[in-house]
């Protein structure tokens, strides 16, 4: 496991009581990891039985307790963002809306298909880029619903593979993060966190697959049929019961809600495609 501060491999990490993080033991203390949480931390006083009074132990007469202190300083709350989450935004906008851009072709061909069709090519990369955010978004929305701190982080390695699938001509590999969520929460809170985002899909591939009807001109309306697509697979994608996607949280918290969601996924996901 890897320190979330410094990201440093640690066989025995230290988890904080306070923000749920783990962390080496260079980092342990939420002073120095920048805990999100230490305006919550303070230095329980003495008991009054212990004030002022002096113990003899073996001849030597003890020094009096120290009186209580608390932390010299405060870490505020922080608001529903921040300049670190916005830098880490707008990077992986960035870096979703060139994997979107690289459908229109193999290699670097699709370079050409911009300037041969660029309201086509652009529209469709906005809304694939758009899809990925709002995702991501409604999973802080869900987290900080229940008073939890919620951050997007960018992924070094999520990162690379996503650079990596621009020039690759079938696999596209879209993980270049996620919300970081810290907090006390039981498996009912994580799992509804973890289906708003597959939930956000669902309704936007509804919305677009509607709005197609009557969009014009008709590449409008091919751009909005793609997008339903994208959004319908996506959810439907996040809804797989394994390892770090959604569906896992969704199963752990309820087996009814996850069959729910995973065929609503997959019947949205046959009529924006195939209908």
């Amino acid at each position: 496991m890897k320190c979330d501060y410094c990201e440093v491999n640690v066989s025995l990490p230290f988890k904080c009581p306070f923000c749920g993080k783990y962390f080496c033991a260079d980092h342990r203390l939420p002073e120095n990891h920048s805990c999100t949480e230490l305006w919550m931390v303070k230095v329980r006083p003495s008991p009054p039985i212990e004030r002022g009074r002096q113990v003899e132990v073996r001849g030597e007469i003890e020094a009096p307790p120290r009186p209580a202190v608390e932390y010299p300083f405060r870490v505020p709350k922080e608001g529903w963002t921040s300049r670190t989450e916005i830098y880490h935004l707008m990077i992986g906008a960035v870096v979703v809306t060139a994997v979107g851009l690289s459908m229109g072709g193999f290699g670097l061909s699709w370079l050409y298909g911009i300037i041969r069709s660029p309201f086509m090519i652009l529209g469709s990369a906005l809304i694939f880029m758009s899809v990925f955010i709002l995702h991501e978004l409604a999973h802080k929305a869900s987290a900080k619903y229940f008073g939890m701190w919620a951050e997007f982080r960018l992924s070094i390695f999520g990162l690379l593979l996503t650079a990596i699938s621009v020039l690759s001509p079938v696999i596209k590999i879209i993980s270049p993060g996620a919300v970081m969520i810290a907090g006390v929460a039981d498996k009912r809170m994580m799992g509804k966190i973890a289906l708003s985002g597959p939930l956000t899909n669902m309704l936007l591939a509804v919305i677009l697959y509607a709005m197609r009807v009557h969009a014009y001109p008709l590449s409008l309306a091919i751009i909005l049929r793609h997008g339903a697509a994208i959004s319908a697979w996506m959810a439907a994608f996040n809804m797989i019961p394994f390892s770090v996607f959604d569906g896992a949280k969704v199963l752990w918290w309820s087996r009814t809600v996850w069959a729910a969601g995973f065929a609503a996924s997959i019947v949205i996901s046959i009529i924006t495609i195939f209908i």
